[in-house]
């Protein structure tokens, strides 16, 4: 089947749970509801295979052809999350192990071990079957590889294989065990290691061990599975030229950036509730800078989530609202999950499209409306992606991984403080960051946000980010930034690694921001109070942009910028309020170019998109609140046919493509 132009709306299906006579009723209701995708095979493996070296291809075949005569593309899914009964009883080797050394029982998910070489040969084994059965099969538009990769247990698997893979890694890493000392300081504690052998695996959860040996860890853990997806992603890459993807959850204990080198396609799940919807445009934003292809939002709520018990009933116009979402911020396809509720199992209390029943859930009017929508607004959709604004904002794994492990003041959460403190303001204010990693490239950016980055040795970060601010970037960097080696400890010859050094400041105290806050004078007239951390730095020669009014601090500087060749780094103390921290940024901002849709209320998302031959934006209301969008050009709303001009009324839970008039306005 040919690719679409506009984007999919489609959702996950079992057919594997259901009877075969059963699949044309679902694809009748599929095409009532105006579903364009299903995504098929994540859990199916001992459908797939119920026996070893017994295949069954047939029941799939139908189901993709079903699928394909109705005009319904597939997503086709590797099994590997859940292996069957008979491989883990005949190989009970593969299971995974916790911090405690019990193996995982069969019967859930993520239960056996990505690096474990006999789950390696069945997971080719099957993967590869796949391919040479679908491969080429017109119907498919993509692969999905396994489900939801993400480190087993607390501590990731501990079998006595990702033991001995560790140990190796951490050979080659140091070459020698006196390195490794050195670079973790082992000497205290009398930790200090006369082998790698005596390196104590695994780190349990009930130690208290040292944060450089859980960071280092846990970024293993991390490795092994970029490594199991790329493992399967080699194996389809044979067989398959349909972009191979693997679907991704809101956390930061993966590297997203290396997950996705060797990946065609970003796919992404999430299950937002009303309250906190605009996270997931955090996760969104992500995607967007991870492949120039737009994403797939692979898995989202209908209407309430759930797996034995039911939770989180939305209000109408969630679902549209929602599902609109990764469209506006450069995606191409949502999907929900899942189609037909389950009948039984983990997770029978989900919501879905249509019932165990097969009865049309209260929501099904609301999904054929974003299906018309989509369809409506497709080629301008098409045609057209987010515009870059030139702002971005960091996210690390690696720093999650530290601060996991080191949260360095009390009840520090590096993700929500990094997304309700600093991203929220900014889109709230109507800025339209890109969010990235520190491996990512800059040259399309004018304006970087560092905070809480704690080590700028990732990925050879600090060389690129000085040549970038060189050659005319605005870095702002801190709080607690630049503070730890790669290796999770501390600087001894100052509190930062480089900016000292680059910015010639003198950072000459350092205070928790628990249970105290101090007072921040801001060079506007602004007066409040920091947050998180406050370093006193002494300006040296740079630029002072706030003071310290109070507390042992006061007097030394709490923001200061330095001009570094054609650009300028502004290194913060402490984490500005929010008023604070917006009007520092479109100060900065406005020295290059850089400024928020003007006047949109901050409960509206506003997503300007550009193309060759044709531009606009998307709005979407996310509070359940009535918003107002001004707008300084003619468009027309492709969703309903009007033609908007000046301040437009945006009802709770609404959406608006709008498409500008491209001719040039005369009074004639």
């Amino acid at each position: 089947m040919k690719r679409l132009n506009q984007p999919f709306l489609g959702a996950a299906y079992y057919p594997e749970d259901w009877p075969a006579e059963q699949v044309d009723g679902d694809i009748a209701l599929m095409l009532r509801a105006g579903m364009k995708v299903m995504r098929i095979g994540e859990f199916a493996w001992s459908r797939m295979e119920p026996e070893e070296g017994s295949y069954d291809w047939a029941w799939l075949h139908r189901v993709v052809n079903k699928l394909g005569k109705a005009g319904i593309a597939v997503i086709m899914c590797t099994p590997t999350c859940t292996p069957p009964a008979w491989l883990s009883q005949k190989h009970p080797e593969i299971l995974a192990v916790n911090d405690q050394g019990i193996p995982a029982q069969h019967g859930a998910r993520r239960h056996a071990c990505p690096t474990n070489p006999i789950y390696r040969k069945y997971v080719r084994r099957i993967v590869s079957r796949m391919g040479k059965e679908f491969g080429r099969d017109a119907n498919i538009i993509g692969w999905q590889i396994d489900n939801e990769l993400y480190p087993y247990g607390k501590r990731g698997c501990c079998c006595a294989h990702c033991q001995d893979t560790y140990r190796n890694q951490l050979r080659k890493q140091f070459g020698s065990v006196a390195a490794l000392n050195q670079a973790w300081g082992t000497n205290l504690w009398s930790q200090t290691y006369n082998d790698f052998s005596q390196v104590p695996l695994p780190p349990r959860a009930d130690t208290w061990h040292h944060p450089s040996l859980l960071t280092s860890w846990m970024q293993f853990q991390s490795r092994a599975y970029v490594d199991f997806s790329n493992y399967q992603a080699d194996i389809l890459h044979k067989y398959t030229r349909k972009p191979v993807g693997t679907d991704m959850m809101p956390y930061g204990a993966l590297n997203y950036y290396d997950v996705h080198r060797k990946l065609d396609i970003v796919q992404f799940n999430h299950y937002n509730s009303m309250e906190n919807l605009w996270e997931s445009s955090f996760w969104m934003d992500l995607c967007r800078s991870l492949k120039e292809r737009p994403f797939w939002n692979t898995e989202t709520a209908t209407c309430w989530n759930g797996s034995t018990m039911a939770n989180g009933v939305k209000k109408p116009g969630f679902n549209r609202v929602n599902s609109w979402m990764p469209i506006a911020l450069g995606g191409e396809a949502n999907l929900y999950w899942l189609w037909r509720a389950h009948w039984s199992g983990q997770e029978l209390m989900h919501g879905s499209v249509v019932s165990s029943c097969g009865r049309p859930l209260h929501i099904f009017d609301e999904v054929r409306e974003v299906a018309n929508g989509f369809s409506q607004a497709g080629e301008f959709l098409s045609s057209t992606r987010p515009s870059n604004s030139g702002l971005a904002l960091h996210f690390s794994g690696l720093a999650y991984s530290m601060f996991e492990f080191q949260p360095m003041v009390a009840g520090f959460n590096y993700l929500e403080k990094l997304k309700n403190s600093i991203y929220r303001p900014l889109i709230r204010a109507q800025f339209r960051p890109d969010v990235i990693d520190p491996a990512a490239d800059l040259d399309a950016y004018r304006l970087l946000l560092s905070p809480f980055l704690p080590t700028l040795e990732e990925a050879k970060f600090a060389d690129k980010v000085l040549e970038w601010v060189r050659a005319g970037g605005t870095w702002v960097v801190g709080p607690l930034s630049d503070i730890r080696t790669r290796e999770a400890c501390k600087y001894t010859h100052a509190p930062y690694g480089h900016l000292e050094a680059w910015t010639k400041i003198v950072c000459r105290y350092e205070l928790p921001g628990a249970p105290a806050d101090y007072q921040v004078r801001w060079n506007e007239g602004s007066s409040a109070l920091g947050s998180v951390w406050y370093d006193g730095l002494e300006p040296r020669g740079a630029e002072v942009l706030a003071l310290y009014a109070d507390g042992p601090l006061a007097g030394l500087a709490a923001a200061v910028r330095q001009r570094i060749g054609q650009g300028q780094i502004v290194v913060l103390g402490t984490l500005p309020r929010e008023q604070e921290l917006v009007n520092l940024i479109g100060t900065l901002g406005r020295e290059v170019d850089i400024l928020p849709y003007a006047g949109a209320s901050p409960n509206l998302l506003v997503v300007p998109r550009s193309g060759e031959n044709a531009a606009g934006l998307v709005a979407i209301e996310l509070e359940n609140q009535p918003a107002r969008l001004p707008l300084e050009r003619l468009a027309v709303d492709l969703l309903s046919g009007e033609l908007c001009s000046g301040e437009v009324a945006m009802p709770p839970y609404s959406v608006r493509v709008l498409q500008y008039d491209l001719q040039p306005f005369t009074n004639e």
